[in-house]
């Protein structure tokens, strides 16, 4: 029996905002958070509420950016994060194979149980964890999550990353099939090729998460067949 997986990457912003209730007014991509001087949060003596979506990479190195800047203790941080563990480093994705421990990958620290660091009460930051963004509403300023909680904002920062790109062919949403990018795909290919006695792996797509696929399909102890198109 053989797994798929498919590593190419849309780039486009994940759905992980399902609404806007009136046009994005306060609300911002992480890249245009550049200078100290871009944070106008010093202009009254109010604590400004910057509510970061997503809990990637660059929504994290955002928050760690904006802690840096604020000296004067003037921002209050949130952020929603919709997969079960905060954030971790994708690039070293891979490397989950040597050792199956998250940790390894963590961008602050340990993981605990719940898939939290030490690093978000350390530094005052509600992390939302498990929790996706549904929608915006620049009106009253909030942003709801899945879980049905409000979050009032001064500042929205879309950092939401990409996502696969699965092409739209016959057999794509069959058993078996899998994309390559976070922990859990990682959990799932492991685990079906144990229960189903997998011997070889097809990777589509050649280019550099290609090649790493197909490297943590040799991991695997897989036959590995890398498809590009």
């Amino acid at each position: 029996m053989r797994l798929s997986i498919y590593v190419g990457l849309a780039l486009t912003l994940s759905p992980c905002v399902t609404s806007f209730t009136t046009p994005n007014f306060g609300v911002r991509s992480a890249s245009s958070f550049r200078t100290k001087s871009s944070l106008s949060m010093a202009e009254n003596d109010e604590k400004k509420r910057v509510v970061v979506i997503g809990n990637g990479m660059v929504g994290q190195k955002f928050m760690e950016k904006i802690l840096e800047l604020d000296t004067e203790g003037k921002c209050v941080v949130s952020t929603f994060c919709e997969e079960p563990r905060a954030a971790y480093n994708r690039v070293k994705l891979t490397s989950y194979f040597e050792t199956r421990d998250p940790s390894v990958l963590s961008m602050t620290s340990e993981f605990d149980e719940d898939g939290r660091t030490a690093w978000y009460d350390e530094n005052g930051v509600e992390l939302l964890l498990g929790d996706k963004a549904t929608s915006i509403d620049t009106e009253s300023k909030t942003i709801t999550g899945a879980s049905g909680k409000a979050i009032p904002y001064d500042v929205a920062v879309m950092a939401t990353g990409s996502y696969p790109f699965v092409p739209p062919i016959p057999g794509s949403k069959r058993p078996g099939v899998f994309v390559y990018r976070t922990i859990e795909d990682l959990e799932g290919m492991l685990k079906y090729a144990k229960d189903n006695n997998v011997q070889s792996a097809a990777v589509i797509g050649g280019g550099l998460l290609g090649l790493e696929a197909a490297k943590a399909v040799a991991d695997m102890g897989l036959e590995s067949h890398i498809i590009e198109f």
